[in-house]
């Protein structure tokens, strides 16, 4: 796990962090991992409270059994109220009646799990909506725009896409791994 981390923190870095520096974030992370794990276990049920994308989820799950459609209506109506209160740069919980508070860690959840439904329904152009709605330019959420180009035949525009957004792509190079795999027109330069 602490590589996991240690990739995820230095993954928007443009230049690849050296073996040393590597090393020492993730004894960082190991040792924050030791000091805070007995604390974690006092305070985990005092902290652990049901959000509101618990109770969306379970509601979501439930009206799915019966009628997809209207499940995926109720996190698209939930997804935009999220983005429209602005959640993620304010910092503030967001109450949405009946489900209760959410936080902007929240409506990266909340958008994960519309995207997947869309997909699942096989609604790509509302999947690259829901993918293209996020703020900012991650390349999670520029790849999930890519695979719904490619599934809807839009080879091109995916292209265009991955090259538009090139310098959102960190060390890892998952941008232009993806965009060798399309055979995009800069792929000298990426060399």
């Amino acid at each position: 796990m602490s590589g996991q981390l240690t990739t995820i923190i230095t993954d928007h870095s443009h230049r690849q962090p050296g073996k040393r520096k590597l090393a020492l974030i993730r004894l960082g992370v190991m040792a924050s991992f030791l000091f805070l794990w007995p604390l974690a276990l006092v305070f985990r049920s005092r902290f652990r409270r049901a959000t509101g994308f618990d109770a969306l989820d379970a509601r979501v799950r439930e009206i799915w059994l019966t009628s997809p459609i209207d499940a995926v209506a109720l996190l698209r109506s939930t997804f935009e109220q999220l983005l429209v209160r602005d959640v993620l740069t304010k910092l503030r919980p967001v109450e949405i009646e009946p489900f209760g508070t959410f936080e902007g860690r929240d409506l990266l959840s909340v958008q994960r799990f519309l995207y997947d439904s869309e997909i699942a329904l096989g609604q790509l152009e509302q999947a690259l909506a829901v993918a293209a709605a996020m703020p900012g330019n991650l390349d999670v959420f520029l790849l999930q725009q890519v695979d719904c180009l490619i599934a809807l035949g839009r080879r091109e525009e995916a292209i265009a896409l991955l090259e538009r957004n090139l310098d959102a792509d960190g060390w890892r190079g998952t941008l232009r791994r993806r965009l060798r795999e399309l055979g995009g027109r800069h792929l000298r330069a990426l060399n």
